[in-house]
């Protein structure tokens, strides 16, 4: 009998943890942190006791089998190592609500991932993106390709999100096959990616699907009543289109701040800068994860905020004085840790493109300093997002390809909105519930 329990991540966005227990095996999925009100940046991280703390303040789970033994006596949980079945992770895509928790894990606990999510974790480990410690024992699986843990076998497959390297998986076990979906959507680079998930997994035959439920949070509505809508949302495609057309405008410095880690948004506007012959010069940071997926694009890194950090190999420097000696020439990336840069560079700077960098929306208290920092150097601002999350027709579009015995919402505010015709039958689950799979059948 294989049993799911859940813990984490049920009716929030972000902060999945949930645990898959065979005769042979634990298999838990994902390790990420929600937005909490009770962490305050005021209050300084204990050394030496951050992984206890989170899971005192239910930033982590209190699990067995996960954490080192000096954590795991602390909290009152069996450390990794000494469970009777080996325990293992998956983890879906390299957003913090994901995988923020990777570093609190007992270091030889194996954390399997997509190769391109692994490149990228490399990538956030070597620009010191990590609280505690980077993890040791992550272990890259290419797209299409399986592995195996005692009687689970994981099936790795991409899916399209704003994250460099996102992956659906099917999770086969001796009593039925389960999909996690990870976050996804029908709306950026490779839709494709999320319609073959969706047409593999109604292949092999689903009896759980867990999917996340993003956009079914902001209001009351009944999923299944809705109409497939005229035209897609704004795409990937779209937002580049919008670009090109504050390019053809702009005669001074264009300002950017995407989300670092959609790499191949940042490579989309490389190609775009080129073409109206300016230079996209980057934070080092993201520069080194541009270069790692995309060697082709010659990397710009903008010298003054360097600090230190590494700076990819290969990559010209370009300082606050030569794009004030000639902004026509430039596309500024400025993350929100470098802000007060602006306040030198107002003078010359056009506008000011908000493209889903931090803080993403007004719930963050950062939001609106930053937009009070723009208007005190007399920067123009223009919000030019697009979500990593399906809108709600195409998660039940999801749901209804997949078609399983039982459906199972999370990451999400209302997970109750979530529904779909093709399914068998519907659970929300509450925190610390456990489900059953016993050949194929599903029990409460």
């Amino acid at each position: 009998m294989t049993k799911i329990t859940f813990y984490k991540g049920l009716n929030v966005i972000g902060g999945t943890f949930i645990k898959v227990e065979t005769d042979e095996a634990v298999l838990m999925f994902d390790f990420g942190f929600t937005v909490m009100r009770d962490i305050d940046s005021n209050v300084r991280l204990r050394e030496g006791h951050i992984p206890e703390d989170y899971v005192r303040i239910g930033r982590l789970p209190a699990a067995d089998g996960i954490y080192e033994p000096d954590v795991a006596e602390k909290i009152g949980c069996v450390p990794y190592g000494m469970a009777e079945k080996p325990h293992f992770f998956i983890i879906s895509h390299m957003h913090i609500d994901h995988m923020g928790g990777l570093d609190m894990l007992d270091p030889d606990i194996p954390v399997y991932m997509s190769m391109d999510s692994l490149r990228l974790y490399r990538k956030l480990c070597n620009q010191g993106e990590f609280t505690y410690r980077a993890h040791k024992n992550c272990i890259g699986i290419p797209y299409g390709d399986n592995f195996t843990v005692g009687d689970i076998r994981i099936n790795v497959l991409p899916i399209d999100h704003d994250c460099t390297g996102a992956t659906g998986f099917i999770i086969e076990t001796p009593d039925g096959n389960i999909a996690y979906t990870g976050d996804y959507r029908f709306h950026g680079l490779n839709p494709e990616f999320t319609e073959g998930y969706g047409e593999t997994c109604h292949d092999v035959g689903i009896d759980i699907m867990i999917t996340e439920g993003t956009t079914a949070s902001w209001d009351e509505f009944d999923m299944l009543t809705l109409e497939k809508p005229d035209e897609m949302p704004r795409t990937e495609y779209n937002l580049i289109d919008e670009v090109d057309e504050i390019l053809c405008k702009a005669s001074s410095l264009v300002i950017i701040n995407p989300y670092e880690r959609n790499v191949g948004r940042v490579h989309n506007l490389y190609k775009l800068s080129s073409q109206h012959e300016r230079k996209l010069v980057l934070d080092n940071a993201q520069a080194d994860y541009l270069g790692e997926f995309f060697p082709e694009d010659k990397l710009y890194v903008y010298s003054d905020t360097v600090g230190g950090r590494p700076v990819p190999a290969g990559a010209e420097l370009v300082s606050r004085n030569e794009i004030l000696a000639n902004p026509q020439d430039y596309v500024l990336q400025m993350p929100y840790r470098n802000s007060y840069e602006l306040l030198d560079l107002g003078s010359v700077a056009e506008v000011y493109l908000h493209m889903d960098g931090y803080p993403l929306g007004d719930y963050d208290p950062s939001y609106p300093k930053m937009q009070s920092l723009l208007e005190k150097a007399g920067i123009q601002y223009v919000r030019l997002g697009l979500g990593g999350h399906a809108i709600p027709y195409y998660l039940r579009h999801m749901i209804d390809t997949i078609s399983p015995k039982c459906l199972i919402p999370i990451h999400s505010q209302r997970p109750e909105n979530v529904n779909a015709e093709n399914i068998g039958f519907r659970i929300l689950p509450k925190e610390g519930q456990t489900i059953f799979l016993d050949k194929k059948e599903i029990h409460i």
